[in-house]
């Protein structure tokens, strides 16, 4: 049964080297057990980052135990191609690969639905809710349905922006879609990288500050941490760093932290010299 549904946006895919208009884009080609995937965003028509995505495509698809090579220069090629010929400016594409221990894999490019925070949200920081679950091999980038509707879910239900994962020895890990730094005393604090997702706009925050002398300490953090930080951020493609403005009921200054602000500012910057710098 073909379908068109909100997993796929704009007019063309690409479906194992072939271009196809979104109206023959069948989701069951993508829900398939085992799918590892990257979201990509396009900023001025820019890929953001885009070797680091495809460093961690390899990194998921290896740590499933799977042969199969990703060939880089053809992705890269796909992605322009899709880009040009949907006329993207700013949107986010997504990379999905299955079937990996078949012969040839499927190989999936397309746009999807792309939201990104109002310039309140920067301003005043977002609403998240803890919710207790954990990914299994977090390390790998898997799409990973049941769980994700259970998310869905409640974020839906609160009328929030993130839920903040906690795991089953009560320590706050990352978010659903991003991941967590917390500040305390000019400091940043953030859960272990084998026990997260290693987001590209984490690890671009970590290399920030080092650059900016602002220190990050890798630990596990306990929920009662949260009475006695001065504020947090999650970070990710779409959100790059967004405060937090309330965990649950309870609420923090995040907007207001000269760290947290001084860091924004910084990767907003970090991004313009990346995208004045690739040629591709």
């Amino acid at each position: 049964m073909i379908n068109k549904t909100k997993d796929v946006d704009l007019k063309y895919y690409i479906y194992n080297d072939e271009i196809f208009t979104v109206e023959d884009f069948n989701t069951d080609i993508i829900k398939k057990a085992n799918s590892v995937y990257e979201v990509v965003r396009i900023m001025d028509g820019t890929p953001l980052f885009l070797e680091e995505h495809l460093d961690r495509l390899k990194k998921s698809i290896m740590l499933l135990n799977a042969s199969y090579e990703p060939q880089v220069n053809k992705l890269i090629a796909q992605i322009l191609k899709l880009t040009q010929i949907n006329s993207v400016i700013n949107h986010n594409i997504k990379i999905v690969v299955n079937e990996l221990h078949t012969k040839i894999p499927n190989v999936i490019l397309f746009f999807i639905p792309s939201n990104y925070p109002s310039e309140i949200h920067y301003r005043e920081g977002v609403k998240t809710i803890l919710f207790s679950t954990e990914r299994t091999n977090p390390n790998a980038k898997v799409i990973m349905h049941q769980q994700r509707e259970l998310l869905n879910n409640a974020i839906a239900e609160k009328k929030v922006y993130e839920a903040i994962l906690v795991n089953t020895s009560g320590e706050i890990t990352e978010g659903s879609r991003s991941n967590i730094f917390l500040v305390k005393n000019n400091s940043l604090y953030t859960a272990p990288s084998k026990d997260v997702l290693e987001g590209i706009t984490r690890s671009r925050i970590i290399y920030l500050c080092n650059k900016i002398d602002v220190p990050v300490l890798e630990c596990p953090i306990p929920v009662s941490f949260l009475d006695e930080i001065d504020g947090l951020f999650i970070t990710g493609t779409s959100p790059k760093i967004l405060p937090i403005s309330s965990i649950d009921d309870k609420p923090f200054k995040s907007s207001e932290n000269p760290v947290i602000y001084r860091l924004m500012s910084a990767y907003d910057q970090l991004i313009s010299d990346y995208i004045r710098s690739t040629i591709i």
